[in-house]
């Protein structure tokens, strides 16, 4: 594999001054801890040609339209998006683009997917991994997943920062360290346990950050499924198996705290109703996921990644313009020089994946 191969970024962040003017009018100046800059179209073909990168798939970056109230959100929004549009008309061989839904304001989403897909023809949508407390695959965004799957559309899910009432590590200084890979990963498995991903069979969710921590966690929700499952099966003979304490101490115990358990029986009723309609495990699920390799290279990541799917489901990603240039180029240098991969395997990784999804 040498630089000369073509590249297709699937992971590109714009700033388009639109946006940041209507983020800094209410302060804010960050995205997940870190500054957002001032760009304009140049910066990111400057970028793409010092890097050998052939084309860039725009998206916007945390946070979204989320600090927005619902008319302005939706504002915003069709404003980026008519500006992708127009930059892939500028520089058509360089730029792919995932439109900006005005999330999570269901109905104006809903509005604003035909608008981009259908007029504008952008080439699939940017979400966030959750909006505040709200992650992707609650049942409040159900509308906006049928509306994805009517179009077969790419959905590149974005992880956000925490919610406000989150309280970090002390010295954990921004969210973009580590918890926007945690974001990622709950937002992926909870697209798994609510069915999202068995139901919109013709959604290509694309994971960024090679899913967060999912890699490493696929075992472990892998048996909590089917081990669920096998209770489920004969929960009357089976259940004891999994229960340290003899039924009656059980039945005691959570008679001592009826309206804690009342509470937790709720949950967990509602979310094994919805497990129990998965008709796979949750391996197979994990391994559907596209995931991009931005800001998670090296060898153990990609060995993790080739573990849980296919290498036709790994897209080259370098987190434009919030990423440092020379980031980018130990990234790209990690999958040249990766003894994971074959040539073939990086070639795929580097442009064919996303060229099959994307044109």
């Amino acid at each position: 594999m040498t630089s000369s191969n073509k590249i297709i970024d699937i992971h590109h962040h714009i700033i388009p001054k639109v946006y940041k003017d209507a983020l800094n009018d209410l302060g804010i100046t960050t995205s997940g801890g870190f500054p957002i800059k001032n760009w304009k179209p140049q910066d990111s073909i400057d970028m793409m040609n010092a890097l050998n990168i052939n084309m860039g798939v725009t998206s916007i970056s945390e946070p979204a339209t989320l600090p927005f109230k619902k008319t302005k959100a939706a504002k915003v929004a069709r404003q980026v998006n008519e500006y992708q549009a127009q930059l892939k008309k500028a520089y058509p061989h360089r730029f792919k683009s995932f439109a900006l839904l005005p999330m999570p304001h269901v109905k104006e989403t809903l509005k604003e997917i035909e608008y981009a897909l259908n007029v504008l023809q952008l080439d699939g949508v940017g979400l966030l991994s959750n909006y505040g407390d709200d992650f992707l695959g609650n049942d409040k965004f159900d509308k906006v997943m049928q509306a994805l799957e009517q179009h077969q559309a790419n959905v590149f899910i974005h992880p956000s920062s925490a919610a406000q009432n989150f309280k970090a590590p002390e010295y954990v200084i921004a969210d973009f360290i580590e918890e926007f890979t945690f974001n990622t990963t709950r937002a992926a498995s909870n697209l798994i346990f609510s069915g999202a991903v068995e139901r919109y069979k013709n959604i290509n969710f694309i994971l960024a950050h090679a899913g967060g921590t999912l890699p490493y966690l696929t075992w472990r929700i892998n048996e909590t499924l089917n081990t669920q499952k096998y209770i489920m099966d004969d929960p009357k003979n089976r259940l004891n198996e999994f229960v340290s304490s003899s039924k009656s101490t059980f039945v005691k115990e959570v008679i001592k705290h009826p309206f804690h358990n009342i509470s937790m029986f709720k949950k967990y009723r509602k979310g094994l109703k919805r497990w129990s309609t998965l008709n796979e495990t949750a391996a197979y699920y994990i391994s559907r996921f596209y995931y991009d390799t931005a800001l998670s290279t090296g060898e153990s990541a990609f060995a993790s990644l080739k573990e849980i799917t296919d290498t036709s489901h790994i897209l080259f990603g370098s987190d434009a313009h919030y990423a440092p240039n020379s980031w980018i180029t130990t990234m790209k240098n990690n999958i040249n020089e990766s003894q994971q991969f074959h040539d073939s395997d990086k070639v795929k990784i580097f442009n064919d994946n996303a060229a099959n999804i994307l044109l």
